[in-house]
């Protein structure tokens, strides 16, 4: 699709399913970031602390999934370490909700209410692009996929024609 040509409309029916998927993870987004923040009230029975967890975590979770999202509605792909802080953020403080809980199903507890936010997150996300590929017929992870993939087969090729070793350009040439 070129950018001369019209753009497709989301219909009123997607709108409302769109609101209506959205609405239950951005729920579970919330009740995840409070759940983690009474846990930790909890343990400590600070919530300053409670509240700096839940910032480390979640909220660090919710900045990233919101460049995502901003990202894919402008048509580009999210980097890599917006990407991988949707799940390291939350896996930090889930594992602060593990290392501070008094038995292991408090642990289990603790470790999985922070996943709530992620799971939250990545899903909207991948309601924006698809959106974005729908209205625009383009998918920027893709192209960003098949770039990598282009510039990984360069890197090969031109290894496999030039390195000192013999070695290296047989793994290159086999790579390629």
């Amino acid at each position: 699709m070129s950018a001369s040509e019209p753009q497709a409309r989301l219909t009123r029916g997607q709108k409302v399913v769109l609101v209506a998927a959205t609405a239950p993870m951005i729920g579970a987004g919330v009740a995840g970031g409070w759940g983690t923040y009474t846990n930790i009230v909890t343990e400590f029975g600070r919530a300053a602390t409670a509240l700096g967890v839940v910032a480390a975590g979640e909220g660090v979770t919710l900045v990233l999934a919101l460049v995502m999202v901003g990202l894919t509605m402008l048509g580009q792909s999210a980097p890599t370490p917006v990407r991988a802080g949707l799940w390291l953020a939350p896996i930090a403080a889930a594992l602060t909700g593990i290392v501070v809980a008094d038995s292991g199903t408090e642990a289990v507890v603790y470790g999985m209410t922070p996943m709530a936010m992620s799971a939250s997150a990545e899903g909207i996300g991948l309601l924006a692009r698809r959106i974005v590929v729908h209205r625009t017929g383009m998918d920027m992870e893709v192209q960003r996929r098949n770039a990598d993939t282009v510039q990984r087969l360069a890197y090969h090729r031109a290894r496999a024609a030039n390195h000192p070793s013999e070695r290296a350009r047989k793994r290159s040439l086999r790579a390629s």
